[in-house]
């Protein structure tokens, strides 16, 4: 039955190889139909999608459990693993602040298939990838950890939610990673018992009619393959475009809570709920984690989060959620149900929160996870997530095969008064750092924000250096008018993790705060200085060749500006003035040439700025030209030793010819005495001295014409 399958594969070029199919389940579905049902959502979903490979999931006994369907969503032919390696690591990154994750999307799309009339038919779909692309080569990476380079991916579990990767050395030893590397089991046999062991825990904890799930799911099936996947309807909370995603820290449950609280905070009046972010080392993911609100802390502080593993009891995260409310001056009830084969999965009071514009924390007990829930979709019965795993934006199927549960809050006690920064946001690429503004000790720069009309009687401000870990007051009792001009002084420390916190008072009372999304940088040295002319991508007709810039900076008191070809500097000068005339001897008509510029202060030399090109399209001073009709030639080694000298081989030249050798600024350097076809320089100038290595031209000029040859001369 896994013909196609199997055929399928093998036309798909991976480095990562395909994981084990698992043995027949009880219950199995053709994988025909199995595949019938997930291209028929495909093409419902995406349009004119291309089928990419098919990724087998297992239970923790090795049965074969579902099916992840990968599709290039533009239609485009499906590429190898590494470059959609790179692609979705390049999408995820744009992931910032402002993302509407209802309308993001990305290159490549995914539908999760069972492979059990048991269990619900499409598990979740959406955007993006599975963890055997997104997160396969770094669980690579840890799996060699423990087994030596002979590593190999063997299984990809499937506990619903949750994906698993195993890994085997060949010699019958393996290793098994969670998708967020909190958790490793050093053999299939005691992630097997652990898995078997928690479900035990949940059946005594909860009770689970199994017979009953599955007569729910069968007629699940039943419908989805009759299903025109076309006709459907989609609900979602009030301003779903204001919902954020954070990236996972402490643990899914208090980062799924950061978002629902980070809603809250955007679309409604309580500025108090995300007040700033900072940057932490997690220890489960041993990685940084560059933008974390700080309600995602107290989230994990009041669920009592182990974040040593990330995990979260469900009884904990209402109580949390209204504990955190109250720390930050709000009072929120709580909506706190469990959903099972009984209720429904709690349908009823998913669609009534959605349409009472409320978010919440959805979690699947099956596995412990949860995710933020922002809408739903009938009449197949799905929840839209933000997940906190590498599907950002997802529709997970609401029933599973035990328990799922609401955390839904509540809010009141909001303040009109609201108040957002809106420079410097710092990185607002997805946790990422390096790519924010970059600001100059000795400049003023507009710290500025929005009250959204409704400002409060003053605004304080705070500085760190740090990452946001600590914190020294900038400026306070400012008018909330929505602007403060910070002259950077001197004496301000150079970093890379500047971030800035706002906090808005009514009188005596604190109303709202934010911050920078990311860090910034400040710099004591110049700022790349502006490119004026030649303009970009300019042709210049005839010399001179001037290179213009401009600073704002009264304390710049020189500029370096280099020439490049081919990747080479074969120019350099610095400068008093913005500005230089290049030798004209430098160029060959008809080649592009690119240029840089930076600037010196007390403090040293700042960034080069974004190169600039021109092309050449006049023909000056050495010009490189081809032989001519006759026998006239030139032939010089590429690179020469100073030590050795420089053989030049001249072809058939009449008495009057000439070499003359120049340095890479166009300056005459020696004329050499033709006396045969071989001529040796011993690398000094006409005074005697040996020449500095670098790069020089050696110019034959005769009746029948000019040759040009360059060539560097190496210590």
């Amino acid at each position: 039955m896994f013909t196609s399958f199997v055929l399928f594969l093998a036309a798909v070029a991976v480095t990562m190889p395909m994981p084990e199919t698992g043995t027949t389940p009880q219950n199995a579905v053709d994988f025909e139909v199995i595949e019938e049902l997930a291209l028929r959502k495909a093409q419902a979903e995406w349009p004119g999608c291309g089928q990419g490979p098919v990724i087998p999931y297992v239970d923790e006994t090795g049965v074969s459990v579902a099916y992840m369907f990968h599709f290039r969503a533009d239609g485009k032919e499906f590429p190898d693993y590494d470059q959609v390696v790179r692609e979705i690591s390049a999408e995820r990154r744009t992931l910032g602040p402002s993302v509407d994750l209802t309308r993001w999307t990305s290159k490549y799309s995914y539908v999760l298939v069972s492979a059990r009339y048991d269990r619900t038919p499409i598990v979740c779909h959406g955007y993006g990838t599975s963890e055997y692309f997104a997160i396969g080569t770094k669980a690579l990476g840890r799996a060699q950890d423990f087994l030596g380079s002979s590593a190999c991916l063997s299984r990809v579990y499937f506990i619903c939610p949750r994906t698993f990767l195993e890994f085997s050395d060949g010699a019958g030893k393996q290793v098994v990673v969670s998708a967020h590397f909190e958790q490793t089991w050093h053999s299939r046999q005691e992630f097997a018992a652990e898995v078997s062991l928690r479900g035990q825990e949940l059946e005594t904890e909860y009770g689970i009619d199994q017979e009953q799930i599955a007569r729910i799911h069968r007629e699940e099936w039943d419908a989805a393959l009759r299903r025109d996947f076309t006709d459907y309807a989609e609900y979602f909370v009030p301003q779903v475009n204001r919902a954020p995603f954070y990236e996972w820290s402490y643990g899914c449950t208090p980062t799924s809570g950061a978002m629902v609280m980070g809603y809250i905070d955007r679309s409604q009046n309580y500025g108090r709920l995300v007040d700033w972010f900072w940057q932490r080392y997690d220890c489960v993911e041993g990685e940084m984690d560059w933008q974390v609100p700080n309600v995602q802390r107290e989230c994990a502080i009041a669920m009592h989060t182990d974040t040593t593993t990330g995990g979260t009891m469900v009884y904990w995260i209402a109580s949390g959620l209204r504990t955190v409310a109250s720390n930050n001056g709000y009072y929120f009830t709580t909506v706190d149900l469990t959903g099972g084969s009984h209720n429904d999965w709690a349908w009823s009071t998913i669609t009534s929160e959605i349409g009472s514009g409320h978010a919440f924390v959805w979690s699947a007990l099956w596995e412990r996870h949860s995710l933020a829930c922002f809408g739903y979709r009938t009449p197949d019965k799905y929840v839209y997530v933000h997940n906190t795993w590498w599907r950002p934006g997802a529709w997970w199927s609401h029933s599973g095969d035990d328990w799922s549960h609401v955390a839904s809050p509540h809010p009141s006690g909001g303040d009109p008064h609201k108040l957002d920064i809106t420079y410097p946001l710092g990185d607002t690429n997805y946790n990422s750092t390096g790519g924010g503004e970059v600001l100059q000790v000795g400049d003023t720069t507009d710290i500025t924000w929005n009250n959204f009309g409704n400002p409060g009687t003053r605004v304080d401000i705070e500085l760190s250096l740090n990452g946001g870990r600590t914190w020294q007051a900038l400026v306070g009792n400012l008018p909330d008018n929505g602007s403060y001009a910070w002259y950077i002084p001197s004496s301000t420390a150079a970093c890379d993790s500047g971030r800035l916190r706002l906090k808005q008072y009514n009188g005596s009372t604190l109303t709202s705060g934010d911050g920078c999304y990311g860090c910034f940088h400040i710099t004591r040295e110049p700022m790349p200085p502006f490119s004026l002319a030649p303009p970009n991508g300019r042709q210049i007709f005839e010399p001179p060749v001037v290179l213009l810039v401009d600073t704002t900076r009264t304390d710049v008191d020189s500029f370096d500006f280099r020439l490049i070809f081919s990747g080479d500097t074969i120019w350099r000068e610095t400068s008093v003035v913005p500005k230089c005339s290049l030798p004209d001897t430098l160029f060959i008509y008809g080649r592009s040439y690119k240029w840089v510029c930076r600037a010196h202060n007390e403090f040293g030399w700042g960034r080069f700025n974004t190169p600039w090109s021109f092309w050449v399209r006049f023909t000056a001073g050495v010009a490189e030209r081809g032989p001519s009709k006759t026998q006239v030639g030139l032939s010089i080694p590429g690179v020469s030793f100073l030590a050795n000298g420089v053989e030049f081989r001249i072809g058939t030249v009449g008495p009057e010819a000439r070499l003359v050798v120049y340095d890479a600024l166009g300056n005459r350097v020696k004329e050499l005495e033709i006396a045969e076809h071989q001529v040796i320089w011993d690398a000094r100038d006409e005074a005697g001295r040996t020449v500095k290595a670098g790069l020089y031209f050696a110019q034959l000029v005769s009746d029948a014409g000019t040759l040009t040859r360059k060539f560097v001369l190496v210590d």
